[in-house]
């Protein structure tokens, strides 16, 4: 046989046994095929501090009925795993990886107050995605425990998953599979989805950032909360697109006002004395108030017989804001009440009929803007005769300080 032959079949055979070898070991760490007829069940519960202690252990007969449910659908059970935490999408896939599995059964209930919340769910670990998903919650206490209400949630979860293998009457909605990232500067805002009555919990803004927990919310629909903080006012939340990758910016809260100081501005007299000092005590908070205040200026009037003198004006009143919401960003308010104003010894009383003002108002201050009527009803030292010919309407401007 001719050498270059030799070489050849050599090639060839060394050839064929370099690529058994490949292929050999490419199957060997190749990952086992997810067994698509067994499953994990992964049970989580948490409690608030103050919920109501309970008879029946509710966790236990969530996980049954979601079992019984999705058992006549031949979906096994493999094992189940108590987790502590809330559930994440890292914990249900390294479960389902773990035990070799494609299905991650999921069983989350709270429990806050009187209320009793559950989500339950079916992960296609194949295909990375959640296949059926369930959230609902009963009040507790004068009802008591209604068993079908989450025997119905249990049996639509386990329908809707089985009509998306099949493609039978499958809505083709499908969850998202990671939380929604969030920015803001007011630390400890709680974003909760859902409403003040009926809600989860999304997280709390720390350092300026945080990454909501895990919920298999609808991808691709709207999706509602709200942003609640102590002492601050609630405002809705509302994400167009439901959960997405993009990070959202929370908007600034306002704080609920109960004291505040402003310091203003007359524009009347002399230029060089006109200021203003306003203290309010807020009856209910950005709505009714009573308020103190102090001015003085440098100007003409009937108290110092036409010469040029400062007047020093004392006023007491109460007023109102009128905007629909007590937390807007701009307001509008009026007020009513009386006044004191001393200038070269001499003294008058007078009514202070109507007051009108408006604000923009950021979360710890505002800016304000305040036109006030001419005075009447007055009287002049002791003589109660109403003179009022020296006084004029003014309006000021300044800054209000709230806490």
């Amino acid at each position: 046989m001719h050498t270059h032959k030799v070489l050849f079949l050599g090639l060839s055979l060394w050839g064929s046994f370099a690529m058994g070898g490949f292929f050999a070991w490419a199957e060997a760490s190749r990952p086992p095929a997810l067994d698509s007829s067994a499953g994990v069940f992964l049970v989580s519960h948490s409690a608030t501090e103050g919920a109501l202690e309970l008879e029946q252990d509710y966790t236990a007969y969530a996980q049954e009925a979601l079992e019984k449910a999705l058992s006549g659908f031949a979906i096994a059970n493999r094992k189940t795993f108590s987790v502590s935490s809330a559930l994440t999408l890292e914990t249900i896939a390294t479960h389902c990886r773990a035990e070799g599995v494609r299905w991650g059964v999921i069983v989350m209930t709270t429990l806050k107050g009187y209320r009793f919340s559950w989500h339950f769910a079916v992960y296609d670990e194949e295909e990375h995605r959640f296949r059926s998903y369930d959230y609902f919650f009963i009040p507790l206490g004068s009802g008591g425990f209604s068993s079908p209400v989450i025997d119905r949630s249990a049996q639509g979860v386990a329908q809707n998953w089985h009509n998306s293998l099949s493609s039978r009457d499958f809505d083709g909605r499908l969850a998202v599979t990671q939380g929604q990232r969030f920015t803001g500067v007011q630390e400890g805002v709680r974003v909760l989805f859902g409403s003040l009555d009926h809600f989860l919990e999304g997280g709390i803004l720390a350092e300026g950032e945080f990454t909501s927990a895990f919920n298999p919310f609808t991808e691709g629909l709207p999706l509602y909360g709200v942003l609640v903080k102590d002492r601050y006012w609630p405002r809705s939340l509302t994400l167009p697109q439901g959960v997405t990758p993009e990070t959202v910016r929370l908007p600034l809260l306002q704080r609920k006002t109960r004291h505040s100081i402003a310091m203003g501005y007359e524009f009347r007299g002399d230029i060089f004395a006109c200021l203003d000092v306003e203290y309010r005590f807020h009856l209910l908070p950005d709505r009714l108030f009573l308020k103190a205040e102090w001015g003085i200026y440098n100007d003409t009037s009937q108290l110092s017989d036409g010469e040029k003198a400062l007047h020093q004006e004392y006023r007491v009143g109460a007023g109102v804001y009128v905007q629909p919401r007590p937390d807007g960003g701009l307001r509008f308010y009026a007020g009513t009440g009386l006044s004191l104003l001393t200038a070269s010894g001499s003294l008058i009383t007078l009514a202070d009929p109507l007051w009108v003002g408006a604000e923009y108002h950021f979360p710890h201050w505002a800016l304000k803007a305040e036109f006030r009527l001419p005075e009447l009803l007055g009287y002049q030292r002791d003589s109660f005769e109403a003179d009022t010919s020296g006084f004029r309407s003014y309006g000021l401007v300044g800054i209000l300080l709230k806490w």
